[in-house]
């Protein structure tokens, strides 16, 4: 349980995780006007079940926030910050919410609420990529992300470490649950005529996003200041692996289709051109292709559950069957 004293700010709530947390922090007895949730938009946070007595209106990219940043956070006794930016095409479109925001955050904390624990979900795009999880909890200064958009969560990080606030970093892998936009569309992927993948197979963390919202939790109550900590599910598996497992959720069998990278690359560009056209930039573009051309993505959560005293406890065949019966892809039985 969270300390009550000063309540906790929520950053990201009406995102797929900070969703998660706020309902959980809800259920287990917090009022409303402890749980304080730092939105741009509060008629679709109302809409999205959000109560209106924990809205606080601010937008994490606009330079000129921090009179209701400020506002928003004085005087609690934690920020769990959750907010950032997944999609886009240039640096400036990470760097906006995921680097310059965190930073702004960190100013306001620092001037309305000093003593407050600060916890700062990142990813593991921020250390780079690993076979082994070696580099997964790599100190700030020594990571090295491949992409624009590990490299802006990068600069969050650092903007908080380099801060006289009490922190705790996570840096989660992919993470996975029903309700999820990009979940949605990994599965997609797998049950499509042709699945997409790499030529070889790259060894990839996945954890249960349940299981991230308890290692979020885990952080804010024991406040263990000082340390990065990667999240790691019960077990690994690797890009082609994963496919065909989301596959099998669905009752289906995925049919592997191996990409050399010029031409994922190729498709990126193209799906970036259309998504300009239309608007709305996609999830697939070239700074993903950078992250998937990469020796593998495999955290090393051994030092989160010891710790956190926390152990993922969703495995992946259960996480994923879940999935897909809440999105209505489960085989049906008989």
């Amino acid at each position: 349980m969270l300390p009550l004293n000063g309540g906790v700010l929520v950053t990201g709530a009406t995102g797929f995780l900070g969703g998660l947390v706020v309902r959980r922090l809800l259920q287990s007895g917090h009022a409303p006007e402890q749980v304080r949730c730092l939105v741009r938009d509060p008629a679709r946070a109302v809409a999205s079940g959000l109560p209106a007595a924990s809205l606080r209106c601010g937008d994490l990219a606009d330079p000129a926030v921090g009179e209701r940043l400020r506002a928003a956070v004085a005087g609690v006794a934690t920020v769990l910050h959750l907010a950032g930016t997944l999609k886009g095409c240039r640096a400036t479109d990470f760097d906006a919410v995921n680097a310059d925001g965190t930073a702004r955050l960190v100013a306001a904390t620092i001037a309305a609420a000093p003593t407050a624990h600060f916890v700062h979900v990142s990813s593991l795009a921020a250390a780079g990529p690993s076979r082994d999880g070696a580099t997964a909890a790599a100190a700030p200064a020594r990571c090295q992300p491949v992409s624009l958009y590990g490299a802006s969560k990068l600069q969050g990080e650092l903007h908080v470490v380099g801060s006289p606030l009490a922190w705790t970093v996570l840096r989660p892998p992919v993470v996975y649950g029903p309700g999820d936009a990009a979940t949605s569309l990994m599965f997609r992927q797998a049950c499509a005529v042709l699945a997409a993948v790499p030529f070889t197979p790259r060894p990839l963390s996945v954890v249960h996003a349940d299981d991230v919202v308890d290692a979020i939790l885990a952080a804010a109550a024991l406040r263990q200041p000082g340390v990065v900590l990667p999240l790691d599910g019960p077990e690994r598996t690797d890009t082609h692996a994963f496919v065909r497992a989301m596959a099998a959720a669905c009752g289906r069998r995925a049919r592997l289709l191996p990409v050399p990278m010029p031409v994922a690359f190729a498709a990126a560009v193209v799906a970036e051109w259309f998504g300009r056209w239309r608007g709305d930039v996609g999830h697939f573009n070239r700074d993903k292709v950078r992250e998937i051309r990469a020796i593998g993505w495999v955290a090393d959560g051994a030092q989160a559950r010891r710790v956190l005293q926390w152990a993922p406890r969703i495995g992946l065949q259960d996480g994923l069957a879940a999935v897909a019966q809440a999105a209505g892809r489960a085989p049906a039985r008989h």
